[in-house]
């Protein structure tokens, strides 16, 4: 059924406002309150909403990699109707359940040519129900029908899109959007032209944190196409909260830290970028990725890798020497070999250069992390001293590496001098 044939179809329930199972309806249209109905409309005469806030990062991604998604095509519904299962299994499962016993007790909203704006996730669990052998026509029958207010023909794609928002992300709590969707969202309204405040209002949210929000996917747009993956947002799978703490530093680290060492606001703030682009890609745990990032205060002044030059600049010179050097297959060239799943291939090739940089990664922070304590400590010398005595009487001089490695030859007159400029500091 296309556009046409669905509008003619809904146009009769229109037409016949008795035929309505709920009536005056309070909605926001046109900045003003207005009342409809809502009917129970055949799920045949619907189409789903491909772009639904709940799926948008898979959609997007799914057609950067593949094709523009159609809901008219049968092999793309199913596509979709996946996408939101897969969202929220388990809250889908429970959703289902309530669906068949209870009937459908919430509406939906669709437009006058049967696109569903908000209700894509119900009317796809009642498609799920309806094509459930398991269970008797006798008690599924009234799943093949979604109760939904049908909207003007006047409604602009605009009206639809802010529609879409507040009732999807401004009143939807039950079921929570991933932080990538509500970003993206943000994106789509932006460019619709929409202000922040105006975001704010449909998404039950101040204008600061709409800010925000923008500026973090802008950060996730820039990783993304570092490793070649631009507008592929699955990839950011389970590194979002990462990258928007990592906005919110690099933002300070841009406008200038006074009582830091004399970096470079653009070269080493983009270098900072860069390791930390790496580090997020190879998984590293959180609590530990802020010590390579977070913004020193005056209280702590040793607060990253980053806010000691010492520490930075031979952090930053072992993670080059380390990446300079790793090959890896490019998107494109595994695009070309078209495998049967080309998001999990993708992931396979991170996963792959993680296992190539891993050690290197974890020494040189171990190194440096070292080195950043020391400074945190540097006026605890008793600490320090005792430190460096228990580091030292673990030291195995059996290793036979011990006598032929010349760096430990090395260390050993550095201790020395140490030491004796130590006792002459102290008059022994």
């Amino acid at each position: 059924m296309n556009a046409a044939e669905r509008r003619a179809k809904l146009k009769e329930f229109t037409d016949n406002p008795d035929t309505a199972c709920r009536t005056g309806i309070p909605i926001t249209y046109h900045g003003g309150i207005i009342t409809l109905d809502a009917y129970a409309i055949p799920l045949e005469y619907l189409v789903y909403n491909p772009y639904n806030g709940r799926i948008g990062s898979v959609v997007k991604s799914y057609e950067r990699q593949n094709h523009t998604l159609d809901p008219e095509d049968p092999d793309d519904k199913a596509l979709i109707e996946k996408f939101l299962w897969d969202s929220k299994p388990e809250a889908n499962k429970k959703t289902k359940d309530r669906l068949l016993k209870e009937h459908q007790q919430k509406h939906g909203i669709v437009t006058a040519d049967g696109i569903i704006i908000d209700g894509n996730r119900r009317a796809s669990l009642l498609n799920n129900i309806m094509a459930d052998s398991n269970i008797p026509y006798t008690e599924k029958s009234h799943c093949q029908f979604f109760i939904a207010i049908i909207l003007p023909e006047d409604a602009d794609k605009k009206e639809i899109l802010a529609l879409e928002t507040t009732y999807q992300m401004g009143e939807d709590a039950k079921v929570d959007y991933n932080p990538i969707e509500k970003y993206l969202k943000c994106k789509d309204l932006k460019d619709a032209g929409f202000t922040d405040d105006d975001i704010a209002g449909m998404m039950d949210c101040k204008p600061g944190e709409v800010r925000t929000m923008l500026s973090a996917l802008c950060l996730m747009d820039e990783y993304l196409d570092e490793y070649g993956y631009s507008g592929m947002y699955t990839q950011l799978d389970k590194n979002e909260d990462s990258l928007f703490k990592f906005d919110s530093a690099l933002k300070k680290y841009k406008a200038g830290v006074p009582s830091m060492w004399a970096y470079d606001p653009d070269a080493d703030v983009a270098d900072l970028k860069l390791i930390a682009f790496d580090y997020i890609r190879a998984s590293f745990e959180q609590t530990l990725f802020r010590n390579i990032i977070s913004v020193p205060s005056s209280k702590k002044p040793a607060a990253s890798f980053f806010a000691k030059q010492e520490v930075w600049e031979q952090f930053r010179d072992n993670h080059f020497a380390t990446t300079d050097g790793i090959e890896e297959d490019s998107v494109a060239d595994i695009i070309a070999t078209n495998p049967p799943d080309l998001g999990r291939a993708l992931k396979a090739r991170d996963k792959t250069w993680k296992q190539k940089v891993d050690d290197d990664f974890e020494d040189n922070y171990v190194r440096s992390l070292d080195k950043l304590n020391n400074h945190a400590n540097a006026a605890k010398p008793l600490q320090q001293l005792i430190k460096a005595c228990q580091a030292l009487e673990v030291v195995d001089v059996d290793q036979p590496s011990f006598t032929s490695d010349g760096n430990v030859r090395g260390c050993v007159q550095s201790l020395d001098e140490f030491v004796s400029k130590f006792k002459e500091i102290l008059g022994m």
